[in-house]
């Protein structure tokens, strides 16, 4: 009797790609789909019953996966993912990973134990090849990152948002540009290479200078206190990376008698409601989450209903929000 390894081996193909295609799984092309099809007639293979119906069972439950849900932005992005599920009849899970690669591959390891249905990732620590290597298990849909891995990833396009931003600020005549993100991750290179692209734009190319660890108002107040404890500014513009950092920027030039926007323009980035209510209101940028999040949910309902949909990436180009911190 033939195995499933013996079809593999007739096809050229790899196990998981049969195993696709018995189960309807998508991302495999429709003439290697009728290859595999035509071997598995003609050799009589006959997968067992059981182990059929143990992989086609549904549980409705849809992880979603983030780094931390006390993050403003994650906390955002996971609220309009869960409705946008909800909307679909799914039933959102919840993991946090802070960033560990082992809680990772925990998680996705739960669609190959029939856990999950499917895995909605915010972000990731795992590299590309390890992650593509995590698509074996069951779908894995991104959403706010961009991977370059065989599946479907929203995501804002980090690098011109960072870009149209930055320019807003040197346009009002500032030079002498910090650039803040949280960790360092593909969309946070993406944005500080739109931050580098406008400076080199306006012949600024000594004109920026770059912090880690930005994440909270309170990295902000630090940030803010050490820039401007003594007034002697060397910078004349902060791209806060968040609106809590902006916001605790602001705070602390406040503190210290600097006017914004005259001595410092400070940007935010989400376009969160903080930024309405900040001392000046605060100049930000929309990414439009809660597009990014239907989106996402409507391509898995696709994948999940069975219709064969091309991995492809969906990116938002989001719009500034011009306020009085410029």
């Amino acid at each position: 009797m033939p195995t499933i390894n013996d079809i593999a081996k007739i096809c050229g193909v790899s196990k998981s790609t049969v195993s696709r295609v018995l189960n309807g799984h998508p991302y495999v092309s429709e003439q290697k789909r009728q290859e595999i099809l035509s071997a598995i007639e003609e050799s009589g293979f006959t997968p067992n019953s059981l182990a059929v119906q143990f992989r086609k069972r549904k549980t409705s439950a849809i992880g979603i996966l983030t780094p931390q849900v006390d993050h403003p932005y994650f906390a955002a992005l996971v609220q309009s993912l869960s409705n946008a599920c909800t909307a679909k009849g799914w039933k959102p899970v919840i993991f946090q990973t802070f960033g560990d690669k082992k809680r990772e591959l925990d998680v996705f390891a739960k669609l190959k134990q029939r856990e999950l249905d499917a895995i909605i990732a915010t972000s990731s620590a795992l590299e590309a090849h390890l992650l593509a290597r995590c698509l074996e298990n069951g779908p894995i849909l991104i959403c706010n990152e961009k991977y370059e891995i065989d599946t479907t990833v929203c995501s804002l396009d980090e690098e011109s948002a960072a870009y149209k931003l930055t320019m807003h600020m040197l346009q009002t005549g500032k030079k002498r540009l910090l650039f803040c993100l949280d960790h360092t991750s593909p969309s946070q290179e993406a944005r500080y290479k739109g931050f580098l692209n406008a400076l080199a734009a306006r012949n600024l190319k000594e004109g920026g200078k770059r912090i880690e660890g930005m994440v909270s108002i309170e990295d902000g107040i630090r940030l803010g206190t050490y820039l401007f404890h003594d007034k002697q500014l060397l910078i004349d513009g902060i791209f806060a990376g968040s609106d809590f950092v902006a916001a605790g920027i602001l705070h602390a030039a406040k503190q210290h008698q600097i006017a914004v926007p005259e001595n410092c323009a400070v940007t935010g980035f989400d376009n969160h409601p903080i930024s309405q209510i900040t001392d000046p209101p605060l100049t930000t940028y929309d990414n439009e989450i809660e597009a990014m999040a239907r989106k996402t949910a409507e391509q898995l309902d696709m994948q999940l209903s069975g219709n064969i949909n091309v991995p492809k990436l969906f990116q938002w180009q989001g719009y500034l929000v011009p306020r009085h911190s410029t």
